[in-house]
């Protein structure tokens, strides 16, 4: 059977992720790459986050297929090790280094196709639906040597998401671009993926993205996956000195209720209307959202009827911060003088970065799962 064969008598609701055991190592050093069992339904999203050199990539190309593993890798219903790795449903990422840049943006994005050589009607239809989706339409005669980094970015995506697969896996395609660049190509890749019913596993050394990506984060560090789970989770009952300081600093998390007036956006937070950070899109008005809230951004005053407990107490710095909880909520406050286990009442005046993940959380009810 050719290839437009296989991809049209795929049975993508098959298209799932089981990983059991999964270790690999490099050329008989200690394991690289240990201890990973997970699952990821067709559909879902898991992002790798970890600083440099910690088994990031090692576990993208083990999971593709193109190292050698112990343990078990099922995609689709099959072992990955006894796939051909022409026939093998997962497309895996390389950096933009790896573009022709002397070739036009559509020589890049079909060359998979060509590859594995697919007709001339299926490359057209799935060229259409990938320079749609990451909205380059107009790039696709343009050399790549011609284009800017976040055109460069989202040729290099639609090259990966050209073919149809049960599994992609994007490796960190961003590194090396400026914040700014970084930034909207992210962005962008966030959008388009969101658009489809594709099953992404995504690496980065941002926690920024990792929180945007939605889905679950799986924090590694030394190789070993340190904690699997939605990013409240690892916030709120971390499960190692290596996910605490993977999440960003001390930072707050309470569910707000997005608005725009007269002068500008604003959050509901408690029952007090804050400024909010733009630029905002429309999309978001009166939308659920989640707010990043810095312990300069708060204040506490002991109550007995207080809503919210004092439950941890952390020396740093700049002072000593004290984690206030209640089931809606995550807050620090610097210097608040409040004995753990004691009830308050919380002020907030400031909010930071906005996010959409979910609409409310609770930490108790995630505390019992």
């Amino acid at each position: 059977m050719n290839y437009n064969g296989r991809m049209d008598n795929r049975d993508l609701d098959a298209s799932g992720v089981k990983v059991v055991g999964l270790e690999m190592s490099y050329f008989g050093s200690a394991p690289s790459v240990q201890d990973w069992s997970f699952e990821l339904p067709a559909g879902g999203r898991l992002c790798i986050f970890g600083m440099h050199n910690q088994g990031k990539t090692a576990l993208l190309r083990a999971l593709a297929g193109l190292e050698d593993y112990g343990g078990s890798i099922r995609v689709a219903g099959n072992e990955v090790r006894d796939i051909p790795v022409k026939e093998t449903p997962i497309a895996f990422s390389f950096d933009l280094g790896s573009l022709m840049t002397g070739k036009t943006a559509l020589k890049n994005i079909v060359r998979p196709l060509e590859l594995r050589k697919a007709d001339e009607k299926y490359v057209n239809m799935r060229l259409a639906y990938v320079t749609r989706l990451f909205d380059i339409e107009d790039l696709l005669n343009v050399k790549v040597k011609d284009l800017t980094p976040v055109q460069c970015a989202k040729v290099l995506l639609a090259r990966i998401f050209v073919r149809e697969c049960a599994l992609y896996l994007v490796d960190d395609v961003f590194s090396g671009m400026g914040y700014t660049s970084r930034r909207e190509a992210f962005d962008a890749f966030v959008t388009a993926v969101g658009k489809t019913d594709a099953t992404v596993v995504y690496a980065t050394d941002r926690m920024y993205e990792a929180r945007m990506f939605g889905g679950r984060i799986a924090v590694v560090y030394g190789g070993v996956p340190q904690q699997i789970d939605e990013y409240f989770k690892l916030y709120s009952d971390p499960g190692s000195l290596s996910v605490v300081r993977s999440i960003d600093d001390y930072v707050g998390v309470v569910g707000a209720t997005l608005k725009k007036g007269e002068k500008g956006w604003t959050v509901g937070v408690f029952g007090h209307d804050i400024d909010a950070p733009e630029p905002i899109s429309d999309t978001y008005a009166n939308k659920r959202v989640l707010c990043c809230v810095y312990p300069e951004f708060a204040a506490a005053t002991s109550d007995p009827e207080g809503e919210w407990t004092a439950d941890r107490s952390i020396s740093t710095k700049s002072g000593r911060l004290v984690r206030f909880v209640r089931e809606d909520g995550i807050v620090y406050v610097k210097n608040a003088d409040i004995a753990l286990g004691g009830r308050a009442s919380v002020r907030v005046f400031g909010v930071g970065n906005l996010f959409d993940r979910i609409s409310e959380f609770k930490i108790n009810k995630q505390r019992e799962q």
